[in-house]
Order: C-alpha cells, then sequence, then structure tokens
C-alpha cells in the first residue's frame, strides 16, 4: 500500500531487505555457461503406448498420518563453485470430506499460506502446485516410516510449454504443532530497534504434542501468522525465522520463570546476517497466537451477491476479482445500478488491499455494495490470481490495467455504464485521474469514466513524494528534526538527478552520499568501502527499475489539469506517506484554476489508510483495530451516492481549454478494450492504441525533464 521499497531509504535495513525477497524463481538453478538441463514433461510419459480403452489408475485415499504442520526446506541445485541454496518451507494438510487441502508458507517464494493447486494424494503419497509470481513448481513427497518426517522432490515447471525449467530439487520436512491450535500457548510482544526506526513484532510459543512450535507476525513487512522454528533451551528459546537470510533470535526468560505459563519477560538477541541488535519480548496477557481484532471485516449475511469474474487484457494476462452486485435497487435506473473500480496503492496487492492483518478494499466494497453500488475489485497483475509480471509493469501499466477493468464492468448486464466510477488509494490515486483523462478524451466519449474518489493521492512528482516521506517517517521514529538536513538534502540530490536521466555511473556517487548520510543518522558504524559500494550499487538498481525511474519522474499534475468530472480527493490530516497539506493545497489550485468539480478534504487525527491514529507511522497500521474511521468510510460513501444520483456534468469542449492545459503531457492511452475471445483472453496488439479517435485529447511533446523511462 507504501510507495516501494526505495520510501524505507536505500539503507532498507538489513532486516527489511532480507525479509522482503524475490519470488523462488530467482534462485539460480545453474551456473552460468553450463549445458542446460535435459527437459522433461510435467507428466512423466510411460514407457509405452497406453491403449485407449486402459483405466485411469486407481488412486488410494490419502493416508490419514499426512495431516498436520510440516516444516523443513528444500536443497536446491548449487551453482558452480557455491553452496547449494536453501528455499524454507511450510506446509499444513488437511483431509476435508471434498478431498486434501496444502497451505504453503515461504517468505522467499512469496507465500504466507497459500492455498496448493493440483492436489492428488495416492496413500502415503502426495503431490501438489505451487504459483507464485510468475513460477510455478511441482512438488511430489512421501511419508517417511515412522510417519514423523517426509521427503520428496520439487521441480519448476514451464506449464504453456508442458515441460520442466529445471532439475529437480530435493525436499525433506519434519512433523511440527500449529502454534495456534495449542491450548498452552502465549504472546510475546516487541519493538526491534534497526537504526532510528522501531519494528514492532509479535511472537507465539507454544508445546505440542510433537514438540516447541511458534509463530511470528512482523505486520509492517506484510509477515503474520508466519511458522518459526522454536528450540527449547536451558535459558529460554532459541527462535530461526527461515527468511531471505534466517533470523536467529535468541532469548533468555527471567530468572526464576521455568515454565513457559510463568513467563513474563524474554529477553536476548535478534541477529540476520551482519546485524544484531537487543530485542525484549513481554508477555501479552489474553492474546492467542493468530489474533488480530478487525471488527470492521464483513461477516454474513450479506445483502449483495458475490461473483468470482476475470478481467482480460489486450496484452495477454489476466485479472482476477470479486464482483459485488447489491440487492438493493435503491440506485437502479432501468434495473441497473451504478458501479466503482478500486484500484490499490502500489507494490504487488490483491484484491483487498490486504495490509497487516486490515482488508481496506473488503470492508469498502462491502459499505458501497450494502448502499446499492456495484463494485470491482481485482488482484494486481502478477498477484494472488491474477496473472501477468507486476516486476516489470510501471505506473502507466497499471493504469491500462485499471483502464480494462472500467470498460469491462460497463459491459455487464444490470450494470449502467454511464454511472461508473473508480476509486483509488495512494498510487491508485495517481491512476485515477489519468484514466478519467484517457476515458474523457474528446468532445462526445461513448460512456466515459463518471467519477473518482482518490485517497491520499500524490500530487506531486514521485521525487518529492519520496524525499517527503523519508523526512517525515524518519523524524517520526524519534530522529530530531534539526538533524535530518544532510540526509534529506542527499535524497533530493539524488531524486533531482533521476529526475534529469543521468545514467546509473552518475547516481552512484550520490547515492552512496545518502547511504552514508543514512547510517550516520541511524548511529551505525560505517562499513568497510565494499560494502558501502554494495549498498550503493542496490540503491540506484532500485532507482533504474521500471516502475521507480517512471514514478521519480512523474507529476500528476498533468493528469489532474484534464479533469472533469467530478473527484472527492481526501487525505489523513496525520499521513506521513503523502503530504496532506502540501498535496490538498495542488488539488484545490487545480480545482480552482480549471472548474474542475473537485472536493478536497483532510481529515483530522487520520493516517494514511484513513485510521484514526496517533503518530501515523507504518508499524501503527497494524496496531490499530480500524482498518477505516467510520465516519471517513461513511464521507465517501455518501459522496458516492449522492453523485450517482445526479446527472453526469456535460462534456468540456477541447478547444475552449486554456493552452497550459493542452499543452500537459499525457501519458497516451495504452490499448483499447476489446471482448475477450470465445476461447481465451484478448490477442495481444502489436503496439499502444496510437489509432485513436480525432477526438481525443492531443499530447504535447514530452519535455525533457519527463522522458519515457528507459
Amino acid at each position: 500500500m507504501s510507495f516501494r521499497s526505495f520510501t524505507e531509504g536505500p539503507l532498507a535495513s538489513r532486516l527489511v531487505a532480507t525479509l522482503v525477497v524475490a519470488g523462488f524463481g530467482s534462485v539460480a538453478v545453474g551456473a552460468p555457461g553450463q549445458d542446460a538441463p535435459a527437459r522433461r514433461g510435467i507428466g512423466a510419459p510411460p514407457p509405452a503406448a497406453t491403449p485407449a480403452d486402459a483405466k485411469p489408475a486407481e488412486r488410494a485415499p490419502l493416508d490419514a498420518k499426512w495431516v498436520g504442520a510440516w516444516i523443513g526446506s528444500a536443497k536446491l541445485p548449487a551453482p558452480e563453485g557455491q553452496p547449494a541454496p536453501e528455499l524454507p518451507l511450510f506446509f499444513v494438510v488437511r483431509a476435508p470430506a471434498s478431498g486434501p487441502t496444502v497451505g504453503i508458507w515461504s517468505l522467499p517464494a512469496g507465500v504466507q499460506g497459500k492455498t496448493a493447486d493440483d492436489v492428488a494424494a495416492n496413500g502415503r503419497s502426495l503431490a501438489f502446485t505451487l504459483e507464485s509470481q510468475g513460477t510455478t513448481a511441482r512438488f511430489e513427497a512421501t511419508l517417511a516410516e515412522g510417519d514423523a518426517a517426509v521427503a520428496g522432490g520439487m521441480r519448476f515447471l514451464d506449464l504453456q510449454r508442458r515441460e520442466d525449467t529445471g532439475p529437480t530439487a530435493s525436499f525433506s520436512m519434519r512433523r511440527v504443532d500449529v502454534v495456534s491450535e495449542v491450548a498452552d500457548s502465549r504472546v510475546f510482544s516487541a519493538a526491534l530497534e534497526v537504526g532510528a526506526q522501531k519494528l514492532p513484532m509479535r511472537l507465539a510459543i507454544g508445546e505440542g504434542v510433537h514438540g516447541w512450535c511458534g509463530s511470528m507476525d512482523i505486520l509492517v513487512q506484510g509477515v503474520r501468522n508466519f511458522p518459526v522454528a522454536v528450540e527449547r533451551t536451558d535459558a529460554g528459546f532459541t527462535i530461526v525465522l527461515a527468511a531471505g537470510a534466517n533470523a536467529t533470535i535468541s532469548l533468555s526468560a527471567k530468572e526464576g520463570e521455568k515454565q513457559l505459563s510463568e513467563m513474563t519477560v524474554l529477553e536476548g538477541t535478534f541477529k540476520q546476517a551482519a546485524f544484531s541488535a537487543p530485542v525484549r519480548f513481554e508477555v501479552q496477557p489474553g492474546l492467542r497466537a493468530g489474533s488480530l481484532r478487525r471488527p470492521q471485516e464483513p461477516v454474513p449475511p450479506f445483502p449483495y451477491e458475490s461473483r468470482e469474474v476475470t478481467v482480460a487484457h489486450p496484452l495477454g494476462h489476466t485479472l482476477a476479482g470479486t464482483l459485488t452486485v447489491p440487492s438493493s435497487t435503491a440506485l437502479a435506473v432501468d434495473g441497473r445500478v451504478p458501479g466503482v473500480v478500486l484500484v490499490t496503492g502500489s507494490g504487488p496487492q490483491d484484491r483487498d488491499e490486504s495490509l497487516m492483518g486490515h482488508k481496506p478494499f473488503a470492508v469498502l466494497a462491502d459499505a458501497l455494495a450494502r448502499a446499492g453500488v456495484a463494485v470491482l475489485r481485482y488482484d494486481d497483475r502478477g498477484t494472488a490470481k491474477s496473472t501477468g509480471s507486476f516486476t516489470t509493469a510501471t505506473t502507466v501499466d497499471l493504469a491500462s490495467d485499471a483502464d480494462m477493468a472500467v470498460e469491462w464492468l460497463k459491459r455487464q448486464p444490470g450494470i449502467d455504464p454511464t454511472r461508473i466510477g473508480l476509486l483509488g488509494h495512494s498510487e491508485g490515486g495517481l491512476i485515477g485521474p489519468l484514466v478519467a483523462a484517457w476515458q474523457n478524451a474528446g468532445d462526445s466519449p461513448a460512456n466515459p469514466l463518471a467519477f473518482l474518489v482518490l485517497v491520499a493521492p500524490p500530487a506531486e512528482t514521485g521525487g518529492r513524494i519520496l524525499t517527503r516521506q523519508t523526512k517525515a517517517l524518519t523524524e517520526a521514529s524519534g530522529v530530531a528534526a534539526d538533524k535530518l538536513g544532510p540526509m534529506v538534502a542527499a535524497h533530493e540530490a539524488l531524486m533531482g538527478e533521476v529526475m534529469m536521466h543521468r545514467p546509473p555511473d552518475a547516481l552512484r556517487p550520490l547515492a552512496s552520499k545518502l547511504v552514508r548520510e543514512q547510517l550516520a543518522l541511524a548511529n551505525q558504524p560505517m562499513p568497510d568501502e565494499a560494502t558501502l559500494g554494495m549498498l550503493a550499487d542496490q540503491t540506484v538498481m532500485q532507482i533504474a527499475s521500471p516502475w521507480m525511474s517512471e514514478f521519480i519522474r512523474m507529476d500528476p499534475r498533468n493528469a489532474l489539469l484534464w479533469l472533469e468530472v467530478p473527484a472527492l480527493a481526501v487525505w489523513g490530516e496525520k499521513d506521513l506517506q503523502v503530504d496532506a497539506p502540501v498535496s490538498s493545497a495542488i488539488f484545490a489550485e487545480v480545482a480552482k484554476s480549471t472548474a474542475a468539480p473537485i472536493t478536497v478534504r483532510t481529515l483530522g487525527g487520520l493516517n494514511h489508510l484513513l485510521q484514526p491514529a496517533t503518530k501515523g507511522t507504518v508499524e501503527e497500521y497494524g496496531e490499530i483495530d480500524l482498518t477505516i474511521d467510520p465516519a471517513a468510510l461513511e464521507g465517501i460513501v455518501s459522496w458516492v451516492v449522492d453523485v450517482a444520483r445526479k446527472p453526469a456534468p456535460k462534456q468540456v469542449n477541447e478547444a475552449t481549454r486554456p493552452s497550459a492545459v493542452r499543452d500537459a503531457y499525457l501519458p497516451p492511452r495504452l490499448f483499447a478494450y476489446r471482448e475477450p475471445a470465445a476461447e481465451g483472453p484478448a490477442p495481444a496488439t502489436d503496439k499502444p492504441a496510437t489509432d485513436k479517435p480525432a477526438t481525443e485529447k492531443p499530447t504535447a511533446e514530452k519535455p525533457n525533464t519527463e522522458k519515457p523511462a528507459p
């Protein structure tokens, strides 16, 4: 939901950098220059042709000894001259009447409790498929003698070519308990100091029938109920959180507190790679493992229908989502209700915009549907059930996804195509005006986007936003404002050079300067030149990514100048990620200069998620029970209902717009909507949609400071 990882600074704390890692497909499976491994079909062919009338082989039901939790790792093939990398794994196997299920946890694979596909049981053997971040792997395992362990193999698959993409990796697991199911488990909380920042975390520990077990919540990192290995020691416990680099927490109980039920404090050291810091966990009486109070999360019965849907994009990927259609016809016209498409903030988000145990988009969809508005929310491309690549997508690419989602919703039965709006949060608030400009191009577009709701929308260039955000979050972490100057100046200088399209070599000295200032500000020892160089290189790599470079240079005001539909722009006063006073002032200025129908609101005491907040910090999001302030939620819903009841405003005659508006650069609309083919997604186009209608808004030649990202 927040802007992507560079917002935390290039230091990114070694903890942050290793807990949030790439998908498992990125792990090397062969050394450069080696001959490619022989490819093998996903289903190994039998030695001879099978007669046409042969019956399929009978399978035995899953052995009941499989049911439960398993922890271990897969040993991946070693690159030449290097040790074999390990992929940590945790499975939970269930056996309902409908058939066995497997839940999978693995931080390096980017999955937490994801349900496996294509589960196939045959007595003591079990096979299943995991898809994550564009990579697919097939697991096959068998119960070992004694039923306390399983062993098997894992191979990566290319589903389109129906073949393996690499050698098989072996894995082994041992049986453990799920700590949330252990009656006498206890929960402890701590705030790990990482430089100038504090990282809240919770640790659950229990002793089940198979030994000690545990889980951790690091909500600010998106880690929730994540299984950890627990070893009982004479002094207390050793905890291992398997991430990109394992984090080891050595803890001692207070003197005299021998049993878990007696322990009130666990104190020790948190170590991960070169990072080491003291940590103190305190017991949380009455709190159960895995429990988070989220009173606004929707529960049945629902006065609306929810449908699983897919939206085909012209590039070939599909967006998986949920369409909620209200039972109420209070807002219906000729039997058709208004609709809203929800667009998430930055980073790979699911359709609920899940964050730290909250599901803001599920709450919004529920409230809007109860008011009579249909809602489409979808998983970002390459995320959850949507296909495509998220890592290579820019903001304009994601705007194209939102554009196609709006067009799809217009064509659904029972939905009024003249009353479709878009609600975007954070980066989604940057995307909304762009989609509105595309769809309202010209003097007489067909069923253009009718309205916008923008929650915490940015209004400055991305570079300015990131500098302000870094300053605000660092100051909120406890660093005195008068000490921030050198770090902020270094950050601003780096952003300025990115705006000027400097090559990576020219950015490296500025990145190194920023790293040094952040280390000094965090009172961390200055590493050797090689380590500093590595950190600077990592920063430059982040900046040079397609999304980041485009975001830093993009100016939201250009799309705002074209805005002609009713828009509600709302910020929380305590938002530390998007500056409310600066952004709201820009929106108000645009509304005044263009006469755009924009309603600007800043809500006191609320944060970036519109939660009632004390500090407004990212760490605080998960500590707050409410997902959205009830008054803020009601205000959004009431505004949408009011707009849906009014006739659409008249289109602005393009010729009457001031030259400053007509000259503002607007990224061209990438694709025109196409109805999907009967047997699959719409075919990809050879190029962006340059065959625009003559009435479409003109776009000026992009100035040098706004060149497309290389």
